[in-house]
């Protein structure tokens, strides 16, 4: 079995995950991060496609956010639920600003469920 992560500090391990939302002619898709330990999340914005540019862009608009910036210093670790071909791409993004990246859908879930679930009850509301 697999060594349990717990946050211990800010910025500690930040789920990095983008959800798929149907609109009236598509789907666009709303990348966004939230940081385990103190469950702050970032939007970082809405593509058109959840191409491998696009979540390489977003995974950079995450360094240049101001909260974000606020708390890097002391390194952050990027949690991925996927894109494992993306590895070598999003590490020479985020090393130059001390970071890391893993991959476990597990520990990104668990992150990101509370987020995913203020969402779906905003969207069942306003289906009415």
């Amino acid at each position: 079995m697999g060594e349990i992560l717990q946050a211990t500090r800010q910025l500690q391990y930040v789920a990095f995950f983008y959800v798929k939302v149907r609109l009236r002619d598509g789907f666009v898709f709303m990348f966004m991060a939230v940081d385990a330990y103190s469950g702050y999340a970032i939007n970082l914005g809405i593509e058109q496609d959840d191409s491998d540019a696009n979540i390489l862009k977003n995974v950079y608009l995450l360094t240049e956010h101001k909260e974000f910036i606020k708390h890097m210093a002391n390194g952050f670790t990027l949690v991925f639920d996927g894109n494992e071909q993306l590895a070598g791409r999003i590490e020479s993004i985020i090393k130059l600003v001390n970071g890391k990246v893993i991959f476990n859908k597990t520990y990104n879930n668990y992150i990101a469920n509370d987020v995913m679930l203020s969402i779906l009850e905003y969207i069942n509301k306003a289906k009415g």
